[in-house]
């Protein structure tokens, strides 16, 4: 049976790293539009927080970021925004996972950030093309890809810089929480 503490750590955790994954949100709203020409184009900074969790935390708490994320976009901007966030969400993890077990785990910052924002564009893609059926929106595509190249490799360098950082806290909490335990 697993030990109340640990699990109410991972459960405040998790939170820790939503409030972090919506301040980053927040953010990059307030941020101009990195190519005003190209409409929906964005870095996708909350997402570097999803791939913490990735690396570090538990499958189940990438999931609940997720969602979480999906229900902040959908309470805050709407319908529409909800379901392009967990959608595009949603796609991301699971390649980004699929990934990870085909290698081994052995996959670099790199090639998962780049699979997981060309594959959240496309989640997003999808559920456009759903809502603007008859619309003929294919050319976007190649945009959304090469969009999504390029928020994948700033996405990978930031966390290249801070997961240093971030693994320093992990042992301190890992510390943290065996200390209690010993209590």
């Amino acid at each position: 049976m697993k030990n109340n503490n640990t699990r109410a750590f991972n459960i405040t955790f998790a939170a820790m790293l939503m409030a972090v994954a919506i301040v980053l949100s927040i953010v990059e709203s307030a941020l101009p539009n990195i190519m005003p020409a190209v409409p929906g184009v964005k870095l996708g900074l909350s997402n570097i927080v999803v791939m913490y969790a990735l690396f570090f935390v538990n499958y189940k708490s990438v999931f609940s970021i997720v969602i979480l994320k999906g229900f902040f976009a959908f309470m805050t901007r709407g319908m529409v925004a909800g379901a392009l966030s967990f959608t595009g969400g949603m796609l991301s993890v699971v390649i980004m996972i699929i990934i990870s077990f085909i290698s081994k785990k052995k996959a670099s910052y790199l090639i998962l950030s780049i699979f997981g924002a060309i594959s959240h564009n496309i989640g997003q893609f999808i559920i456009v093309m759903y809502i603007y059926k008859g619309m003929n929106i294919n050319f976007y595509l190649p945009v959304l890809i090469i969009s999504g190249l390029i928020a994948g490799l700033v996405t990978s360098m930031v966390l290249r810089v801070t997961v240093p950082h971030l693994g320093n806290i992990n042992n301190n909490i890992d510390n943290s929480i065996n200390n209690f335990k010993d209590k």
